[in-house]
C-alpha cells in the first residue's frame, strides 16, 4: 500500500509539467525504484540514467575545430524541469541507502548522469560520499570532483578513505580532494598525518598534497618526514614543496638526490615552470643552478647554457632520442636545423615512421604494451603580418588513447612574446614492442595529438602533433578573414 501512495503521489507532481510520453516513461521508472523486487529497483535507476543521458546526448556538440569562447555554453538538460530533477534525484538518495548493494551501485551509476547540481544532486552525492560502500564511492567520485559537496560534510569520510589500502577508496577520495583545492588546505595536519602512514602506497597518496597546496605549518613537517622517504616518495614530496624554495634546499643538503628525484615528475615540475615564467621564481633559480639536470628540464629552463651539455648526450644516443633532445636543444635557443610552416591552407604533413596506421618499425611479433611518449614541441607562432601575439593558448582536441572521446583540455605552454617562440611538454599514444625483431628504437606505434592554437585578435588553428617533430612556424590569420 505504501508502495502505491508514494507511486500515485509522484504521478501527479509529474504529470502537469512533462509530455505525456515522457510523463510516462520518467513515472514508471520513479515508480520501479521503489519496488519491492531489487531487479525492479535496478531498471527503474538505469532508466532514470538512460534519460537523462538521452537528453545530454540528443543537443547539438560543437565541432572539435571551433574555438570554444564563440559558442554559448550548452545549458544541459533544461527541458527537465528542476522539480523533476529534484524529484529523480531524491529517488537516487534512497538508492544510494538500500539495502541491496547491486541497487546502490545503480543509483551511483544514475547520479552521473545529472543534469545539474541542484541541492539535492549535491544531497545525493553527499550520501554517496558518506554512505561507507567502496562500490559507491568508486562510481560517484567523479562526479562528486566536478560538483563536490560542502567539505564539512564530507571530509571525515574522505579522509578515511583517503587512508584506506584499497585502491579504489583512496583515487577516489584522492580525487574529490583535489576537486576542493585549496579549499581542503584547511585540513592539512589531518590529511598529511593520514597520508604519512607508512604503507606501500604512500606514493600514490602523497599526490593529494601538492593538489590541496600546503601551509607552510604542514610543508615543514612534510619536509622532515621526507628524509626518510625512498626515492619516489622524495620526488613527489620535492613536488608538493615547489612553492617552499628554501625548505627544498634543506631537503636537498640532507637528501643530495633530491633534485634528480624531483624530475621523475616533470609533469608536474612543467606545471609549476608555466605558471611562474613570467615573473622570478626561486625554485627555478635553484634548478638552474644545479649540477644533476636532466636534458628535458635543461630543455624546459630555455637556457642558452645547457646547449652544450644537451649535445654532449645526444652524441651516443640512438635516432628516437635524438630528436627530443633536438627539441630540447631548440627550447634552449638553437637554431632549428629543420622547420614547417603550417597555417589554415597548409596542414601538418610530417609524419614520423612510426605514425599509425602506416607505421615503418612494426616487427613480426605483434606482444606489445600501449602507453605514451612524451615530446617537446617546439616552434614560432605569429600572423600574418610577422608580428607575435601577446599571449596563445593550446587545448587538446582528443583523448589521450584515442579511444574516440572529444575532449578541450587546456595545455600548459612556455611562451615568450618577444619572438613569438614556445615550449610545450606534452605527450602522445605510443605502443612499445615488448620482444626483439623491431626495426628502429622507440615506440613502434604512435598516434597524434589534435591541437587548437588560439591568440586575441586571430582566428583558431587546429593542427596535428606527432612524436618527432620538427619545429613549427604557425601562421595564424586575422579573426575577420573568411
Amino acid at each position: 500500500m505504501l508502495i502505491l501512495i508514494i507511486a500515485s503521489s509522484l504521478h501527479l507532481a509529474l504529470a502537469p509539467n512533462c509530455p505525456a510520453q515522457s510523463d510516462r516513461e520518467l513515472q514508471q521508472a520513479l515508480t520501479r525504484t521503489i519496488s519491492r523486487n531489487a531487479s525492479d529497483r535496478i531498471s527503474g535507476f538505469d532508466k532514470l540514467r538512460q534519460i537523462w543521458k538521452q537528453e545530454t546526448d540528443s543537443r547539438p556538440d560543437a565541432s572539435p575545430n571551433t574555438l570554444k569562447r564563440d559558442v554559448p555554453p550548452l545549458n544541459r538538460q533544461q527541458d527537465i524541469p528542476d522539480e523533476h530533477v529534484d524529484q529523480i534525484a531524491l529517488a537516487i538518495q534512497r538508492g544510494l541507502q538500500d539495502e541491496e548493494p547491486s541497487v546502490r551501485k545503480a543509483a551511483a551509476i544514475a547520479i552521473g548522469s545529472a543534469p545539474r547540481p541542484r541541492p539535492e544532486v549535491i544531497a545525493a552525492l553527499r550520501i554517496g560520499l558518506n554512505c561507507g560502500d567502496t562500490t559507491v564511492l568508486w562510481h560517484i567520485s567523479s562526479h562528486a570532483a566536478k560538483t563536490p559537496p560542502p567539505i564539512e560534510s564530507v571530509i571525515d569520510s574522505l579522509i578515511r578513505n583517503l587512508g584506506s589500502d584499497e585502491y579504489t577508496n583512496f583515487l577516489a577520495a584522492s580525487d574529490v580532494l583535489k576537486a576542493y583545492g585549496k579549499t581542503a588546505s584547511s585540513y592539512g595536519p589531518r590529511i598529511l598525518e593520514t597520508v604519512l602512514i607508512p604503507k606501500k602506497t604512500r606514493s600514490l597518496k602523497l599526490y593529494v598534497l601538492h593538489d590541496i597546496g600546503l601551509t607552510d605549518p604542514i610543508a615543514k613537517k612534510l619536509a622532515e618526514a621526507a628524509t626518510d622517504f625512498n626515492e619516489r616518495e622524495l620526488g613527489i614530496a620535492a613536488v608538493c614543496l615547489l612553492d617552499h624554495p628554501q625548505l627544498l634546499k634543506q631537503l636537498e643538503k640532507q637528501r643530495p638526490e633530491t633534485a634528480l628525484a624531483l624530475q621523475e615528475q616533470l609533469p608536474r615540475l612543467y606545471q609549476h615552470l608555466c605558471k611562474h615564467q613570467y615573473v622570478a621564481n626561486e625554485t627555478r633559480s635553484w634548478l638552474e643552478d644545479s649540477g644533476d639536470l636532466l636534458p628535458v628540464t635543461m630543455g624546459l629552463l630555455r637556457k642558452p647554457k645547457f646547449i652544450e651539455a644537451i649535445a654532449a648526450v645526444a652524441t651516443s644516443a640512438d635516432p628516437h632520442r635524438k630528436s627530443l633532445l633536438a627539441a630540447c636543444k631548440r627550447a634552449c635557443g638553437e637554431p632549428p636545423v629543420k622547420q614547417i610552416r603550417v597555417d589554415a591552407d597548409h596542414p601538418v604533413k610530417f609524419r614520423p615512421q612510426s605514425a599509425w596506421p602506416n607505421t615503418d618499425r612494426w616487427s613480426e611479433n605483434s606482444f606489445h604494451a600501449d602507453g605514451a611518449t612524451f615530446l617537446l614541441f617546439t616552434g614560432e607562432v605569429g600572423n600574418n603580418a610577422g608580428e607575435h601575439p601577446a599571449s596563445i593558448q593550446f587545448s587538446r582536441l582528443n583523448d589521450r588513447m584515442l579511444l574516440g572521446r572529444k575532449v578541450n583540455e587546456r595545455l600548459d605552454v612556455l611562451y615568450d612574446s618577444s619572438t613569438g617562440r614556445f615550449v610545450c611538454y606534452t605527450s602522445v599514444f605510443a605502443a612499445y614492442s615488448m620482444k626483439p625483431g623491431q626495426t628502429a628504437p622507440g615506440p613502434y606505434q604512435t598516434g597524434s595529438l589534435q591541437v587548437r592554437i588560439d591568440a586575441e585578435g586571430c582566428r583558431s588553428l587546429t593542427m596535428q602533433l606527432f612524436d618527432e617533430m620538427p619545429d613549427v612556424v604557425i601562421t595564424l590569420d586575422p579573426q575577420g578573414k573568411n
